[in-house]
């Protein structure tokens, strides 16, 4: 069972943390970001939820800090928005490199706050493709990461190309360029992506994956891993998750046959 740190003075949102997880993860309590900091250290913590207001000012040195020594740590921000100085509080915590953002009595019933740490899983492993995309057509590697932190949505070729500025076919030509599939393959690619980071936990059913990336159903996802991956779920996942689909990505190429 993997490890939640949560560093959440105050214990309603700690309950409503304990109910959004339905106890598919364990809950390791911090006093303060030091021991948030000893924890990661010492056991393996795949998350940290915190205020980043525990201890009075905001702490985004700490979250700094989380962010270059476990650089595979999700780190998820559940606060309150107070007041207006708080928007720009948060506001700058962005630059820190937070995951996710949970605020608190708007995203915080069972459902939207669990939604939430699955999509800040999907950022987590964005982060990492934009490492390793650094040195790629700025379009291209925006092309990717949006396929990746959108995965949760009903995204289309058309929003796609949209949300970079272009027209559809001009999309398809740059990705074609750059040696990498249509924009219908890729968004494919990106759910599944998400979809071998949330197999990473082993508590995790591929229909409950499948569940939470709108596929139509666990059969879909399941052929979708094998047309895709020659491989099932569960083979996807003892082959080593999100970077053995990243893999496969690389080795996808552009396709005369579908513009999608």
């Amino acid at each position: 069972m993997s490890i939640i740190a949560a560093l959440l003075p105050n214990q309603d949102r700690l309950r409503r943390l304990q109910t959004a997880i339905r106890g598919r993860h364990q809950i390791a309590l911090c006093s303060d970001w030091g021991a948030l900091h000893r924890l990661c250290e010492t056991q393996p913590i795949s998350t940290a939820v915190f205020d980043l207001f525990a201890t009075g000012e905001m702490g985004l040195e700490p979250v700094r800090q989380l962010r270059r020594l476990f650089p595979r740590l999700i780190t998820v921000a559940y606060v309150s928005t107070g007041n207006h100085d708080r928007f720009r509080d948060i506001f700058d915590a962005g630059r820190a490199g937070i995951d996710g953002l949970v605020i608190a009595d708007r995203d915080d019933s069972p459902e939207r706050f669990a939604t939430l740490l699955e999509q800040a899983e999907a950022r987590s492993v964005a982060s990492k493709l934009k490492v390793l995309f650094a040195g790629m057509h700025a379009l291209v590697r925006d092309a990717v990461l949006i396929s990746v932190t959108r995965a949760h949505e009903r995204l289309t070729p058309e929003v796609l190309a949209r949300s970079l500025s272009l027209g559809r076919r001009a999309l398809v030509r740059r990705l074609s360029d750059a040696g990498f599939p249509p924009p219908r393959r890729l968004i494919t690619w990106g759910r599944l992506i998400v979809a071998a980071q949330l197999l990473e936990d082993p508590l995790r059913s591929a229909d409950a994956v499948s569940l939470a990336l709108d596929f139509p159903s666990g059969s879909a996802f399941r052929n979708t891993c094998q047309r895709y991956l020659h491989c099932t779920p569960s083979q996807l996942r003892q082959r080593g998750g999100a970077e053995y689909v990243i893999a496969g990505l690389m080795q996808d190429g552009p396709r005369s046959d579908d513009e999608g």
